[in-house]
């Protein structure tokens, strides 16, 4: 019996260096923190601002397709009046051409929304990513332990949001 204990407490002795840190870092203080990474992307000015530019780029994008839309509209309507007097052959031509540009217009609208949609994604994580860099140097200087998202809590005291600082630091650093 005396061998089992005089076991016991050389593997409780063997592993009390590795322990040390552990039990040490117990007795510091628990700072913890949540942000609210939904509302930085609403409300800084730095992220509004790349938003209005991919905007902007959206919006020249989305009139150069209204503006094939109605070139294709108008070749449709010259081919749908009855009183267009076209010849068998040039309104073949133009069922063709109308076929020909409707489906370059899908292609062209499809690799359009592809293109935005991957832009969005890019100006996000780019977003993001300047946001996590400005939280880890939050983290240390201010010395919390844990930030967590918002999402991600079930529940938490309001006093703890960090979010307007780091909107603050996000915005001062644009």
């Amino acid at each position: 019996m005396l061998k089992k204990w005089s076991i016991a407490i050389g593997i409780i002795i063997g592993f009390m260096p590795a322990a040390l840190p552990v039990l040490a870092a117990m007795d510091a203080p628990v700072k913890i923190g949540i942000i609210d990474v939904q509302k930085i992307l609403r409300e800084s000015r730095a992220a509004g601002k790349a938003r209005a530019e991919f905007m902007k780029d959206m919006e020249a994008k989305r009139a150069q397709l209204a503006a094939r839309e109605k070139e294709i509209q108008a070749l449709d309507e010259e081919l749908k009046n009855p009183k267009a007097r076209l010849s068998e052959e040039v309104r073949k031509e133009k069922a063709e051409k109308l076929a020909r540009d409707g489906k370059e217009f899908r292609r062209l609208d499809a690799d359009m929304g592809e293109d935005l949609k991957k832009k969005d994604v890019e100006l996000t994580r780019k977003i993001l990513e300047e946001v996590r860099r400005i939280v880890q140097a939050f983290s240390k200087s201010e010395k919390y332990t844990l930030i967590l998202e918002k999402g991600a809590v079930v529940t938490a005291d309001d006093a703890i949001d960090v979010t307007p600082r780091i909107l603050k630091l996000y915005d001062a650093g644009k």
